[in-house]
């Protein structure tokens, strides 16, 4: 376990040498980003926009609200509001709410150019706000699910471009709710000239995601050597796991208990998520998958190799021969050492990044500013006080050279 991040405000920015790529940046959806491009039949099973008799707007799947992400983002406030409270300070709650729509740059790919310039920012890999939560409430119905992930995709390529102007790279989202339409929608994506792609943390259908069973899919990665990122989301541990111990399903983000936030939400999916892709040999299988940790923080990182390794040890009989069940097959490597070959991770600014260095390698971990939601930072060139003190060449590293290699930038 590393120290924790020692905080204290943004350092006064210098000069680099180089434009940042930015390998976590948002925007903030229109009403119709699943209903523009959805088929006629699933309209009765549309994610989409209800006002309610009092005036609010909430998002509902079919005639039910969604859990997490169910209030619409017509207000949200600035980015890196939420630094203060990080940083154990008293926090402004009555602070003047920004509505989303009045931002530009918030929802116009053009004019979020123009914001990227005066960022020093090259190129960004650019997610959603609101549909990295939708899958889990779609489980249920896979069929609609995939339509409604299908009419978000069209949305994503249409308004934000997968590669717009080689410097908006907006992921698609891909879902394996249904093996079948994850590998139709993966071919279609790709084709399109997608870059890399997007998927939540965790497990949906009671298979682990490195489960062979779902090979075809990760096959046409493997061979398209497009990286996958997992950012954070909403996986079925509200449902399937916090329930067990008493806590309430579908919570809205606001109502999210203590307890539901540490084993449902965040870390503890992601974690799990991770020890699935190495344990269950995924990267043994298909040798060319690069995955990105996005918005998940980074503290998990050191306690997790070394479990694996642990457990990797107590799976191995007296004669040094792979005992026990291996899903997907043994491993022919340590897992610490196959994680840093195949994963990447974007730490929070208020981790301690200089520790996740000394863990994993400066080539393997990613700047992300979270721009522009408030618990990330407040300008993206802020995010140099937490690599302050390292050397010159592991800074470009972080800040531009690792995820314009996963694009195909130039270093």
């Amino acid at each position: 376990m590393y120290p924790a991040s020692p905080g204290g405000s943004p350092m006064p920015r210098p000069e680099l040498p180089y434009r940042l790529v930015d390998a976590d940046n948002h925007y903030y959806e229109p009403d119709d980003c699943c209903t523009r491009h959805l088929e006629a039949n699933y309209r009765e099973r549309a994610i989409h926009i209800e006002t309610l008799p009092d005036g609010a707007r909430e998002w509902r799947f079919g005639d039910k609200p969604l859990s997490f992400h169910r209030g619409a983002r017509d207000f949200t406030i600035s980015p890196g509001a939420l630094r203060a409270y990080y940083e154990g300070k008293e926090f402004d709650g009555e602070s003047a709410p920004v509505i989303s729509t009045d931002r530009p740059a918030y929802r116009d790919r053009k004019a979020r150019l123009a914001t990227m310039d005066k960022q020093s920012i090259e190129a960004s890999i650019m997610y959603p706000s609101f549909g990295v939560a939708i899958e889990s409430d779609m489980r249920g119905d896979p069929e609609a699910a995939v339509a409604n992930v299908r009419a978000f995709n069209r949305f994503i390529e249409e308004d934000w471009g997968f590669a717009y102007e080689n410097r908006i790279f907006a992921p698609p989202l891909l879902s394996l709710v249904d093996l079948d339409g994850a590998c139709q929608e993966a071919d279609r994506v790709l084709a399109a000239g997608a870059r890399v792609v997007a998927m939540s943390p965790g497990i949906l259908t009671g298979r682990s995601p490195a489960d062979p069973y779902y090979d075809p899919f990760w096959a046409r990665l493997n061979e398209a050597q497009v990286p996958v990122v997992l950012h954070i989301g909403v996986s079925s541990y509200m449902q399937d796991w916090g329930t067990l111990w008493g806590e309430p399903a579908g919570v809205t983000e606001t109502e999210m208990s203590a307890f539901q936030y540490l084993t449902c939400f965040g870390e503890r999916p992601m974690v799990d998520m991770m020890a699935a892709l190495v344990l269950h040999n995924l990267f043994g299988r298909h040798p060319n998958l690069q995955v990105v940790s996005i918005e998940n923080g980074s503290k998990w990182v050191p306690a997790l190799l070394a479990n694996m390794d642990r457990a990797a040890a107590a799976s191995i009989s007296t004669k040094g021969e792979a005992s026990g069940r291996w899903l997907g097959g043994p491993l022919k490597e340590m897992p610490s050492e196959i994680f840093c070959k195949h994963v990447y991770v974007s730490p929070f600014w208020e981790d301690h990044v200089h520790g996740l260095v000394d863990v994993i390698g400066s080539q393997r971990v990613l700047f992300g500013s979270d721009w522009p939601h408030p618990e990330g930072t407040a300008q993206p060139l802020d995010f140099l006080s937490e690599v302050e003190g390292l050397p010159d060449e592991q800074v470009r590293h972080i800040m531009r050279s690792n995820t314009a290699d996963l694009l195909g930038l130039e270093r």
